[in-house]
C-alpha cells in the first residue's frame, strides 16, 4: 500500500508538477480513497518524507550493488556509476524518482532532504577514496551531476547517444589499468522498478 501511494506522488509530481502534488490526487493516482491514504501518511509533510526515505534507501542500495558488480581497483566508484550510463531507461527513470523526491522536499520543507543529502554524501566520500588522481573522481561525480540536471530541468536533451559521448569521455580520464566494469545492464533493483514503471505507464 505505502509504495502504492508512494508511486502515485511520482506520477502526479512527473505529469503535473510539484504544485499540483496534494494528498488529495495522490489518492486518486493511487486508487485509494483519502482515508486510506492519511493512515499511512497522515499529512503533506509525511508523504514527501516517505518519498525521500524510499528514494535514498534505493539510490543507496543500487549503488552499493553497482559497485560490488564492479571489479576492484582504482577508480571502481567511478567505473561503477559510469556504468550506469549504459542503460538509457534505467537511468532516466531514475532521474525522474530522485526530482520528484528532492523537488517536493525543497518546495514542502528543505530539512525533508536531508535523507538524500546523507545517501550523496556517502557516494562522494567514495569517489575521494577511489584511488583516482586528485580530482579526477569530483570531475567525474560533477559531470554526472550536471547530466542529471540537464534531464529533470530540461536545460537540454539527455539521450542515449549523448550519455554514451559523456561516459566514453568521462571513462578516458580513468587510469589506464583501471580494470573494465563488467556490470553490463542495470542492478535488480533498478530492473525491478523499469518493469514497474513500464505497467504504470500502459495504465495510463
Amino acid at each position: 500500500m505505502k509504495d502504492r501511494v508512494l508511486d502515485a506522488a511520482e506520477a502526479v509530481v512527473v505529469r503535473s508538477g510539484i504544485a499540483n502534488l496534494t494528498l488529495d490526487a495522490v489518492a486518486a493516482e493511487a486508487g485509494v480513497s483519502k482515508g486510506g491514504l492519511l493512515h499511512h501518511y497522515p499529512s503533506k509533510d509525511s508523504l514527501v518524507e516517505g518519498m525521500v526515505i524510499r528514494c535514498a534507501e534505493r539510490w543507496r542500495t543500487d549503488v552499493i550493488e553497482l559497485y560490488e558488480q564492479t571489479p576492484p581497483g582504482p577508480g571502481r566508484m567511478a567505473r561503477a556509476l559510469l556504468n550506469e550510463l549504459r542503460d538509457t531507461d534505467a537511468w532516466c527513470e531514475h532521474c525522474e524518482q530522485s526530482s520528484s523526491a528532492a523537488f517536493a522536499a525543497l518546495m514542502q520543507n528543505p530539512k525533508l532532504i536531508e535523507p538524500l543529502r546523507l545517501t550523496y554524501e556517502t557516494i562522494r566520500s567514495r569517489f575521494a577514496d577511489d584511488g583516482l588522481d586528485a580530482g579526477v573522481g569530483e570531475t567525474i561525480l560533477l559531470a554526472m551531476d550536471g547530466l542529471w540536471l540537464n534531464r529533470v530541468l530540461g536545460l537540454a536533451k539527455v539521450d542515449g547517444p549523448r550519455m554514451t559521448r559523456v561516459r566514453r569521455a568521462l571513462e578516458k580520464m580513468m587510469p589506464d589499468r583501471t580494470p573494465t566494469a563488467t556490470a553490463s545492464k542495470p542492478t535488480r533493483a533498478a530492473a525491478k522498478r523499469h518493469v514497474a514503471a513500464k505497467k504504470r505507464q500502459k495504465k495510463s
